[in-house]
């Protein structure tokens, strides 16, 4: 059930660019026009002073209440006033001033700055608003005396999550809604191309040549589709150069193992028809010719391996059966110089669309190395076990000496071609420097990690992690 599930978000996530790069596109136009709503509210709320012409109600409503007020003002004094206020106007949210041709409130109230502000800026007949919380209309009444009617209204942010959650909450839903799906569809038409184009680039970066991205980004007529077709011009140019390398590779190697071969036979035919009379040049003749063929061998590999080109169909690879051919073989290699190769694995692990080739010379070239370095009575330790890390599943290869170690700055570079370190080999014989570097691009094909390390107890250890595709239950195989 979890695996299916697991699966089912993987396709998904395969088709959706559910990651942080889409998450900040969609928060951030998400966030940016909220905020414009916002602030367009704001502006309006807190603008300062406008004047609210006579179609609107208030301004209508304005010069009625402004007569009635002064009238009872006028005929019976600041007491029928405040009685009228109070029962038709004053209550928790409004109240209503009268201010005189001073600005001075009838009733002595004290007025603020902000009424005193708008009182000031009041015209006759005309409603004045200041922040939408205060309004002052100014009159002249029948006796020829100005007066400026002053209401405030209360309006905060309780007004406002009042009326979000009352009756203009479906209004502010539906802004949610239609702001949060206009967020994600422009942030999917941003992301979707570019986690297209790096889908395509990481299936090149594993060797998978054949990888374009998506036509339907190319006919987006912006720049990320001028991105996609020159990216999909480069990898078609990569895979001309890399066709044209592998059949220079397959001409090389034609060319050069024709000449050694006929030299090989040269001298077969020179022992029989010379035998003993110059045993030590032929010797030494044929050991140059090994050497060369080798050679030869190991640089159409290492170039094979580094155009990521396999030599074998691909396959799920036990990786557990391949470990114990090569310890075999070693450790048959290593007895004449009175020296072993032990194994340890734990599981059944398989590596999924593997090259078996590739990987057998890998650990062959890296168990080689390190029987030839570790100390005679020395066995060297290969062991295998599963490690899981962030949710995948890594086969996890250790290859141990018993030798002198490496210099700490060394660790990395051994793994360049042609390194070599021959004042830390017990043997004293000279080697070509190819043998971890072929092994490091085998391991590199596979999306694989390799890496050196000086033990403290003295030798070298190669750790190598391999991304698993299965595993089985786990025994012992020594």
């Amino acid at each position: 059930m979890k695996s299916n599930l697991n699966a089912r978000l993987n396709r998904l996530k395969a088709k959706v660019p559910v990651h942080r790069f889409f998450f900040k596109i969609f928060v951030w136009f998400w966030a940016t026009v909220l905020g414009m709503f916002l602030l367009f509210w704001l502006s309006y709320m807190f603008s300062g002073l406008k004047e609210v012409s006579t179609p609107n109600m208030y301004a209508t409503v304005a010069p009625v209440l402004a007569a009635e007020v002064v009238h009872s003002y006028e005929s019976a004094g600041p007491k029928e006033f405040a009685r009228f206020t109070r029962s038709n106007i004053d209550d928790r949210d409004r109240k209503l001033y009268l201010l005189d041709g001073n600005y001075k409130d009838v009733l002595g109230r004290p007025i603020e700055d902000e009424g005193l502000y708008t009182a000031r800026a009041a015209k006759l007949n005309r409603l004045i608003v200041y922040r939408d919380h205060i309004a002052a209309f100014k009159v002249v009444s029948p006796t020829g005396r100005p007066y400026i009617l002053l209401l405030y209204i209360r309006s905060d942010l309780g007004e406002l999550g009042s009326f979000l959650v009352g009756q203009g909450f479906p209004y502010a839903a539906g802004m949610v809604l239609f702001v949060s799906l206009f967020s994600l569809l422009l942030a999917y038409h941003i992301a979707s191309p570019v986690h297209n184009i790096q889908s395509a680039a990481r299936s090149v970066a594993t060797g998978n040549l054949k990888a374009r991205v998506d036509p339907a980004v190319s006919r987006r007529h912006d720049e990320l589709a001028s991105l996609a077709v020159d990216f999909d011009s480069m990898v078609d140019r990569l895979e001309a150069l890399i066709r044209s390398q592998k059949e220079l590779l397959s001409s090389v190697s034609h060319e050069v193992r024709s000449p050694l071969a006929r030299i090989n036979l040269s001298l077969a035919i020179l022992r029989r028809e010379y035998a003993g009379r110059s045993e030590d040049v032929l010797d030494r003749l044929e050991s140059d010719v090994e050497r060369v063929d080798l050679l030869m061998t190991q640089l159409l590999t290492l170039s094979r391996l580094e155009a990521g080109l396999s030599s074998a169909e691909r396959e799920n690879v036990h990786i557990r059966e391949v470990l114990e051919e090569v310890t075999a073989d070693c450790n048959f290699e290593a007895q004449a110089f009175d020296k072993a190769v032990t194994l340890s694995a734990m599981d059944e692990i398989y590596i999924s669309n593997a090259d078996a080739y590739a990987l057998r010379s890998a650990f062959e070239n890296i168990t080689r190395n390190a029987v030839r370095f570790t100390a005679p009575g020395t066995r060297v330790e290969v062991a295998l076990k599963v490690e899981e890390r962030a949710e995948k599943l890594f086969a996890m290869v250790s290859i141990r000496d018993h030798g002198p170690g490496i210099p700490n700055e060394s660790l990395e570079t051994i793994f360049h071609p042609f390194v070599q370190l021959a004042s830390n080999d017990p043997s004293g014989e000279s080697h070509n420097g190819l043998g971890l570097a072929i092994a490091s691009e085998a391991i590199r094909m596979h999306q694989g990690q390799i890496r050196a390390l000086n033990l403290p107890s003295g030798g070298l250890e190669v750790s190598v992690s391999l991304p698993v595709v299965d595993r089985f239950s786990p025994h012992i195989h020594v």
